[in-house]
């Protein structure tokens, strides 16, 4: 075979699993926008019927996924932002100040995020009740700050050790101390890293589940438990459901969409010197 049959053939290929792996979006895509009448039909139905957007109007109407949804949005947005403004210091901190022991401390921060979640729900369960901080804005965001922490810090402190430390030094001799240079000097050349890290946060945050099962009953409740309870006594309601996955799915394809490029720099920082 040449080497063009070769090229069609892995085109072909890579085709073929995109396919494959775009199907299931498709199809819920495609559910979310079927009437009741469609969605029941003993075949599948897939393009002779009329798209309706009346499972996104009882989706918002009935299950209340516009609180919902701010709900998630804001958990994860303040919690994102605080894991990454403590990650940025902390991962510095054990790249350039020649701590000792740095590596076994990274190692430790990293350990933690091994931890399963189900070994530590209930003592937090206890100490939020304790506390008031069950059902809470506050209760969700400061419990995925502790979630997304260690594993933000072992990821930022990747990056930074992949940042030329000739800058650092140019810098230190021009009389910057180390706040200064994290601030104007490595925060700029780190970005993409920064967004990779707020990126994986974001998406760890956005499909939590058992951490909003056990502390959330109503007002806090995030998007995952809100789509768990979407099931009658008797049925599943398909159409509002579907519609709930594409709502859920749309914010997170937007983020991805839009920082590619930053993902692309920051997967790849320090692979060439």
């Amino acid at each position: 075979m040449t080497r063009r049959g070769w090229q069609r053939g892995s085109d072909v290929l890579a085709a073929t699993i995109v396919a494959f792996w775009l199907m299931p979006l498709y199809w819920i895509t495609l559910t979310s926008l079927k009437p009741m009448t469609a969605i029941n039909t003993a075949t599948p139905v897939f393009v002779s019927f009329t798209p309706t957007i009346d499972n996104y109007a009882e989706l918002f109407n009935r299950f209340e996924f516009s609180r919902v949804l701010r709900n998630s949005v804001i958990i994860n947005g303040l919690s994102t932002a605080i894991v990454v403004t403590l990650a940025l210091p902390a991962a510095y901190a054990l790249t350039r100040m020649h701590m000792r022991g740095a590596d076994r401390i990274a190692l430790f921060i990293l350990s933690l995020r091994f931890m399963p979640g189900v070994v530590v729900v209930l003592p937090y369960y206890l100490m939020y009740q304790r506390l008031g901080l069950t059902d809470t804005i506050g209760g969700m965001i400061l419990i995925y700050v502790a979630f997304g922490l260690p594993f933000a810090i072992w990821l930022l402190r990747g990056f930074l050790q992949d940042v030329p430390l000739d800058v650092e030094e140019a810098a230190r001799l021009d009389g910057l101390g180390f706040l200064a240079i994290l601030l104007l000097i490595i925060a700029p050349m780190a970005r993409a890293g920064i967004a990779v890290t707020a990126i994986f946060t974001i998406v760890f945050g956005w499909n939590e589940y058992l951490y909003a099962l056990v502390l959330t009953i109503d007002r806090a409740t995030t998007l995952p438990i809100r789509i768990s309870k979407m099931i009658d006594a008797y049925s599943v309601l398909w159409g509002p459901l579907s519609a709930a996955v594409v709502v859920q799915l749309v914010p997170m394809v937007a983020v991805i969409f839009f920082l590619q490029r930053h993902i692309v720099r920051g997967l790849t920082l320090g692979a060439v010197k």
